[in-house]
């Protein structure tokens, strides 16, 4: 009897373990897996994007129109070539926004996430795209003439 006590904790706290391992410790290991992921399925990204955040499941509606505009769009801006970060803003150690530039063959996209961490994991509050990056750069190009 004593055995299979033992036996059940070692099963429990591997499990445990694992499942904390599953468990974003960084914000970086979800861009990181959306962007693996993204390079051959970007809808299926956007998809482990929200699957981070629960409370996600109740804008289905937002998540799917950000999904179709997106895919929309893919036909007329080319072939993916990957990403480079743009910029990274904190607002405390538990809220983040991180901003990319995926470049595309036509033009460049933005990625946007914001990512908090109400506890113990990372989770993707809000995520965003858009093509207007070029259109601020020559915008900030102007503000910064003296």
């Amino acid at each position: 009897m004593r055995k299979k006590i033992t036996l059940l904790l070692l099963i429990i706290i591997s499990v445990t373990s694992i499942t904390e391992l599953s468990a974003q410790s960084s914000e970086k290991e979800i861009t990181t897996e959306f962007f693996r992921v993204f390079e051959t399925e970007p809808m299926k990204a956007m998809d482990f994007a929200f699957s981070t955040n629960k409370w996600m499941e109740r804008n289905i509606d937002g998540v799917e129109s950000l999904k179709t505009k997106f895919k929309d769009i893919l036909p007329l801006i080319g072939d993916y070539y990957g990403y480079e970060m743009i910029t990274e803003k904190s607002a405390g150690n538990n809220l983040k926004l991180i901003s990319y530039m995926l470049k595309y063959d036509r033009q460049p996209v933005r990625f946007t996430f914001v990512l908090y961490k109400p506890n113990n994991k990372w989770q993707v509050q809000n995520l965003n795209w858009d093509l207007d990056i070029d259109d601020e750069l020559e915008e900030s190009a102007k503000l910064n003439q003296n």
